[in-house]
């Protein structure tokens, strides 16, 4: 990096950054950006700024080159799809089911030798491979034989025989987001047959368990994030997997909390209730328990009282619903009380989150407040939506909300809590 020196206004020599940078030249305007900042707050000095500019022109990649490899392979790959679909009907079925396989086979192969050289990407990449190989397989058996069965079970099929696999060779957040997935769509595929074991092992002739679906594999999976991250070559990927549990237990009690406000539960809940809060009690302490032995003092104390407010709010929200349904009156008031529970809610999420650091979490969490109170206000001034009045009143209201953030963010950057 050239740095040129010049006079400024005071009479004095000064030090700018100049056109020659080299991050400009590689078109980084980006990182350039940031290392302006920094400097002129002081953070690093011109040495510094040398060094890294040095460091990141040494370790430029070739983009366009893995951009032009990365089309060459995927035309190559469409390809062979293409004169594969072209003839698939010509194509005997033993054929397909050997071609498969041995494809299978070898990217198997290959993570078994990425393995042995401790080649990090390349194990990962043909674990990913095999993963989505053998949802192939297991799509083709089914075509060939021509078997009748239900999606939620060759995908469960699937997770079966690849977790283990998994667990064992693929230690990458990527990998561990795409299991994720993985495991969310099958458990929500399954949710008719999830539905009826949970009748038949209470005994319970009618109702349904929406709210059950939604919050059960929240903590289930809370429990398997845990147990993955107390495995060192794991503990990233487990740290993402707990951070998505966390994110789907929110999400989950806000969805039970909306939908029984939005009457969207059309079923009978009288009966379904208590099956549901005595399940949900279990799962969460089995993952109370899974967070109490896998983590410190100070990093578990804040998730669990999340995971316990979680549950609070969501049996609340069932209990309320339970009332809405017998006395079939009083609409606005349960209404306005499903709105502060789940201010409430949010209210308690980004306390954790300000108690842990995480800036994102809180401002989400504040966002979501200010926009049900926004929603609460309009509900409450009724007629005067239409009027000049309620709208400068709901403008008031937004202004003074973001003046509120600004304040808890500020706080929160310089370490105290809100």
């Amino acid at each position: 990096m050239a740095i040129d020196s010049s006079t400024s206004r005071r009479g004095g020599p000064s030090r700018q950054l100049v056109a020659r940078d080299p991050l400009r030249e590689d078109g980084n305007v980006i990182a350039e950006h940031y290392l302006k900042r920094w400097r002129g707050a002081g953070l690093i000095d011109d040495a510094a700024v040398q060094r890294i500019s040095a460091w990141e022109a040494a370790h430029r990649r070739p983009v366009w080159l893995w951009a032009v490899s990365g089309m060459g392979a995927l035309a190559i790959g469409l390809g062979v799809v293409s004169v594969v679909a072209a003839n698939w009907e010509e194509i005997p079925g033993s054929a397909k089911l050997a071609a498969a396989l041995l494809l299978t086979a070898l990217c198997a192969g290959g993570v078994f030798v990425s393995w042995q050289r401790e080649l990090a990407w390349p194990r990962e990449i043909g674990a990913l491979l095999t993963f989505g190989l053998v949802l192939g397989n297991i799509a083709l058996i089914g075509q060939v034989y021509q078997l009748q069965s239900e999606a939620w079970q060759g995908l469960l099929t699937w997770l079966a025989l690849c977790t283990p696999f998994l667990a064992l060779v693929a230690f990458t957040r990527l990998v561990g987001a795409l299991w994720f997935a993985a495991a969310i769509v099958t458990w929500f595929s399954a949710d008719e047959p999830i539905e009826w074991l949970v009748r038949g092992l209470t005994g319970t002739a009618y109702g349904h368990f929406f709210p059950l679906v939604l919050y059960l594999p929240a903590c289930l999976l809370i429990v398997m994030a845990v147990v993955r991250g107390r495995w060192p070559p794991a503990e990233t990927q487990g740290e993402l997997l707990l951070t998505l549990s966390l994110a789907g237990l929110a999400l989950a009690v806000s969805a039970t909390v909306v939908a029984l406000n939005s009457r969207l539960d059309f079923w009978p809940a009288s009966a379904a209730a208590p099956v549901e809060i005595s399940i949900g009690a279990l799962a969460t302490l089995l993952a109370a328990a899974a967070l109490g032995l896998g983590r410190s003092n100070g990093q578990r104390r804040p998730l669990i009282a999340l995971l316990g407010v979680s549950f609070a709010v969501w049996t609340v929200a069932l209990l309320l619903s339970r009332a809405w349904h017998a006395e079939e009156a009083g609409e606005a008031t349960f209404e306005a009380v499903f709105g502060l529970l789940f201010i409430v809610y949010w209210s308690a999420i980004g306390w954790v989150a300000a108690r842990t650091g995480h800036r994102v979490v809180f401002g989400l969490a504040f966002a979501f407040v200010g926009l049900r109170l926004l929603i609460l206000y309009f509900e409450a001034i009724g007629g005067l939506t239409a009027t000049g009045l309620g709208l400068i009143g709901g403008g008031v209201l937004c202004l003074a909300l973001a003046w509120l953030g600004w304040r808890l963010t500020q706080r929160l950057v310089h370490g105290a809590t809100p």
